[in-house]
């Protein structure tokens, strides 16, 4: 049976790293297997006018793979709520880079650095 990692993203405005939780808790790595999804959750701060305006995954092996990623593209647009499927086995690491705007029309750029991806036994 697969499982759905839910990932919340947490960023403040003025501060370019952003972090990352599973269910509520900072991991350094997620075990998954083929099969299983993430799911991306960017919790905006308590600015009303503040809104996601573009992200994307870059991901690749940490381990000599045959495989490019582990879900079959090095770079995958994400939008509030993206589902993505592990497709390949490997230990992978990933980072998002993403832009928030304000209604006023002015952006803020963030990064989250390179959560690791363990899927199956590797």
């Amino acid at each position: 049976m697969a499982t759905q990692y839910d990932i919340i993203i947490q960023f403040n405005p003025g501060n370019p790293m952003a972090t990352w939780s599973i269910d509520g808790k900072i991991e350094a790595l997620i075990t998954a297997q083929v099969g299983d999804t993430l799911a991306f959750n960017f919790e905006m701060p308590d600015t009303p006018t503040l809104e996601l305006a573009s992200a994307t995954l870059f991901s690749g092996p940490r381990k000599p793979s045959s495989d490019i990623s582990p879900f079959d593209k090095t770079q995958i647009p994400l939008t509030q709520g993206s589902k993505i499927k592990v497709e390949h086995d490997g230990f992978w690491g990933f980072s998002i880079a993403f832009t928030t705007v304000t209604k006023d029309g002015v952006s803020s750029f963030f990064f989250l650095p390179d959560p690791e991806l363990e899927v199956g036994s590797t």
